[in-house]
Order: C-alpha cells, then sequence, then structure tokens
C-alpha cells in the first residue's frame, strides 16, 4: 500500500491505456513521490505536510496524464506488448515453455557440435558470443525479477529489451557474414571460371551453416524475451495493484 493510494487511484481511473503501460506508469509516479516524500522529511517537515507537499507538486491533471501515456504507449511498445501479450492463459504459456525448451536443447545440440561450427563463417564465433552475452544477461534479470517478487520490483521498463537487439543483431550478422561471403566466392570464381561449381557449392554449404547459428541463437534469446517480459509484466501489475489498496 501507498501512502498516496488515493491519489494514485484516481489517477489510475483516468488513465486510457492498457496494462502493462498502466502499472509502469503508476510504479515510475509512486517511486517519484516517494522520493520527494523523503526529501521533505529529510528537510524537517512533518509527515502530514510532507505528504500534502507531494500532493501539491505532482501535477496529476489529465494532459499530464496523457504526456505520461504518449511516452509509455509508442507504436514500438505497442508492438512489443502485442508479442509478449499473445501467451495469458496457463495452457498457452506451457505449451510455450514446451516448445522453448525444445528449442533452446534442439539448438545447444546443434551450436555445440564442432562440425556445425567448422563448417560455418568465422563470424560464428562472434555470434556465439552474442549468444552467451544474451543468456548471460538473461539469467542476471531473471535472478533480479526473482529477488523483486519479494516486493522491491523498481519501477519503469523491464529491462528485457536487450534481449530483442541481441536476436536482432545475430539476425543481421549472419546475413551480414553470408553476403561477403558471397562476394569472396564470386572474386573466386572471377580468378577461377572453371572452379565456378565447386566454390557456388562451397558458399551454400557455408552459409546454410551460418545462418543454422544465427537463426538458432535469434530464437533462444527471442524466447528468453518473451517469458522474462511476460513475467516482468505480472510482478509490476501485482506491484501496482499493491500501491492502489487503501487502508479499510
Amino acid at each position: 500500500m501507498s501512502r498516496f493510494a488515493e491519489a494514485l487511484a484516481e489517477a489510475s481511473s483516468r488513465l486510457t491505456v492498457p496494462e502493462p503501460v498502466r502499472s509502469r506508469i503508476l510504479l515510475e509516479v509512486a517511486a517519484d513521490m516517494d522520493d520527494l516524500y523523503r526529501t521533505y522529511l529529510e528537510r524537517g517537515h512533518a509527515e502530514e505536510e510532507a505528504r500534502e507537499g507531494v500532493l501539491e507538486h505532482f501535477d496529476l491533471s489529465q494532459e499530464a496524464l496523457r504526456e505520461l501515456a504518449a511516452v509509455h504507449d509508442t507504436p514500438l511498445d505497442r508492438s512489443l506488448r502485442s508479442l509478449s501479450g499473445q501467451a495469458r492463459a496457463p495452457w498457452a504459456r506451457t505449451l510455450l515453455a514446451l516448445l522453448g525448451l525444445f528449442v533452446a536443447l534442439g539448438s545447444g545440440g546443434l551450436l555445440l557440435r564442432g562440425e556445425l561450427l567448422s563448417h560455418a563463417s568465422p563470424l560464428a564465433w562472434a555470434l556465439l558470443a552474442l549468444l552467451a552475452a544474451g543468456v548471460g544477461g538473461g539469467a542476471w534479470r531473471g535472478w533480479s525479477l526473482r529477488s523483486a517478487g519479494a516486493g522491491t520490483l523498481p519501477p519503469g521498463r523491464s529491462g528485457t529489451g536487450f534481449l530483442l537487439g541481441l536476436a536482432a543483431l545475430q539476425v543481421l550478422l549472419g546475413l551480414a557474414g553470408v553476403w561477403v561471403e558471397l562476394y569472396r566466392s564470386g572474386l573466386a570464381i572471377r580468378s577461377a571460371p572453371g572452379q565456378a561449381m565447386l566454390h557456388l557449392v562451397g558458399w551454400l554449404h557455408l552459409a546454410s551453416a551460418t545462418l543454422v547459428v544465427s537463426l538458432s541463437g535469434a530464437l533462444v534469446l527471442g524466447f528468453l524475451w518473451f517469458f522474462l517480459e511476460t513475467h516482468a509484466q505480472r510482478l509490476q501489475a501485482a506491484a501496482a495493484t499493491r500501491l492502489l489498496e487503501t487502508t479499510p
């Protein structure tokens, strides 16, 4: 429960954005209110005086709420929210969890095979490094969210967007590696036209292995983002609900 629950509940009733944007806005406003409240107390104000000062300071008019909504409800945010909100039912989340586990195990088996990496572009090692960084960062974020379950969830965005960025970078680097190798094969064919078919088949083999590494890593990071994002959204909604609770 927040000492500003009534003001936050009134603001929540006038917010016209869906979850999880509503919860994120309320959490950020509540955090700013608490920061200012502590500042007033440190300056020697009484608790009630500090509370009244915070309520007077914060502009929760309809125009201010519209501006907050515009900041948190961009087209990119709506697209990501649509992706993470596709599976809200327990059975759908369970099915996706099984699918994600299957992808992770299958991709891991492929990526750990030295034969695949030996046939891929040298860029595959950079792709593996990105995947390792993403999995490590995702594990750290998952641990942070688990700790946040005790009520210490920070306001703002979930902090999982970097995983999608790394997944997109995986795909882009994989495609770039394929095109670089195609250019090199073209140069080799121009210098030795009689071996054109040999170079072309070699490029197709290398391109296939490189794309397997690239797309497998992107899939793993995409599933990791999905599960962390949906978990963060549930935590934020629960935290916002607690904020709006008032004493009977």
